[in-house]
Parts: structure tokens; sequence; C-alpha cells
């Protein structure tokens, strides 16, 4: 499974990583690993739970 993910460095420093086709799954991070890790941790509770990604947009 490949999943878009985007990650910015805000001007506090914090890190925030969120995953394209699922929105509301974002994570942050004081470093861009620990933001990704966390954001896999919410992915894998999404999908276990049930979540399906958005649909296409037009």
């Amino acid at each position: 499974m490949r999943i878009e993910v985007i990650v910015e460095q805000k001007e506090s420093g914090e890190f925030v990583a969120s995953a394209v086709e699922y929105p509301g799954v974002g994570a942050t991070g004081r470093t861009e690993n620990e933001a990704l890790a966390r954001l896999f941790d919410a992915l894998e509770s999404h999908l276990t739970r049930g979540g399906h990604p958005a649909p296409p947009s037009a």
C-alpha cells in the first residue's frame, strides 16, 4: 500500500505530518521522524477501525 504523505515544519519548529488520502489523520512531532512515526500509528489505528480513504476529487 502506498500513501502520499506531506510533512511541513511550522514556524515554531514543530513538524506536522498528514496523509493526503485520509483527511483528518495527522500527527505532530519535535522532529520529522517523530511526526512520521506518530502519523503511521494514527493511520494504523484509523484503518483498524475500518477507516477508508477519501473519494477521489473530480
